[in-house]
């Protein structure tokens, strides 16, 4: 019972899905590593919008991008997004690490902040769309949509990185994961999304998960030369860099014809 009400927090947590009572949050925490779980559900509608679009827009991948980024968008909300826009702010800033704290915390949309979400949504556009474009026929509608399963799960995983070895700056958003994120909870989600990633497209599931996870330890250490740790923000920019670093390696994978049901 406390597993399934832990399942519906993350929902309701990580999506904008209905999934009940804030009081489930609690049981969420006790098991961060559902959000792997919740990664596999969003993977699961992004592989039937995508594989949908592929057999009704064949030759189109331009739009065939434009609406799964925005069925990211609307199935997750933006808060991981404007996370990634206010750790950019923080970055650009200039002076002490507690200046670059507070340019992170104000709710104004910086210079900064407005260039990484640009250069992320078009990253996002044109891996998706090379993508869309290498999908042929019979199976190969899968591939698209098989590689945001992997990558939805891996972007859980990876912000569960950055929660497991970041140290919190304060009280807040970023600890109320961090806090609740040991050994355990990690191995689970590592396990869950080893398992997800392989059974989808095989060793290639594997090598983005590995990507995704460096990518999440990268923002790690960024965080910390530049913060001296980290928070929300922080937790919610490697969420997003762990989904487009899963894509562009599955992409190379792809490209490179290491992936059976993938023609190129």
């Amino acid at each position: 019972m406390k597993l399934l009400e832990g399942l519906q927090g993350a929902i309701g947590f990580l999506t904008t899905l209905p999934a009940g009572k804030a009081y489930r949050l609690e049981q969420f925490q006790q098991r961060t590593y559902l959000s792997s779980v919740v990664g596999i559900l969003l993977g699961l509608i992004l592989l039937v919008v995508a594989t949908v679009l592929g057999v009704l827009l064949p030759g189109q991948p331009g739009i065939i991008a434009v609406v799964v980024i925005v069925s990211i968008y609307i199935l997750t909300g933006i808060h991981h997004l404007d996370a990634l826009s206010d750790f950019g702010d923080g970055i650009a800033a200039h002076g002490s690490a507690q200046k670059k704290v507070s340019a992170m915390k104000d709710v104004a949309l910086g210079t900064g902040g407005a260039a990484f979400v640009i250069i992320y949504i078009l990253s996002l556009f044109v891996v998706i769309q090379a993508m869309g474009s290498m999908q042929g026929t019979g199976s190969g509608w899968f591939g698209l949509g098989m590689a945001l399963l992997c990558a939805e799960v891996i972007s859980k995983h990876s912000m569960l990185t950055a929660a497991r070895f970041g140290k919190p700056l304060y009280q807040g958003m970023g600890s109320m994961i961090s806090d609740y994120t040991g050994q355990k909870q990690f191995i689970i989600s590592l396990l869950i999304s080893a398992v997800v990633c392989t059974a989808a497209v095989g060793i290639a599931g594997l090598g983005a998960l590995f990507i995704g996870i460096l990518a999440s330890v990268g923002v790690v250490g960024v965080s910390n030369r530049h913060f001296g740790g980290i928070n929300g923000d922080c937790l919610g920019a490697a969420h997003e860099m762990g989904r487009l670093a899963a894509l562009v390696t599955l992409f190379l994978f792809y490209a490179g014809g290491l992936v059976v049901w993938m023609p190129y």
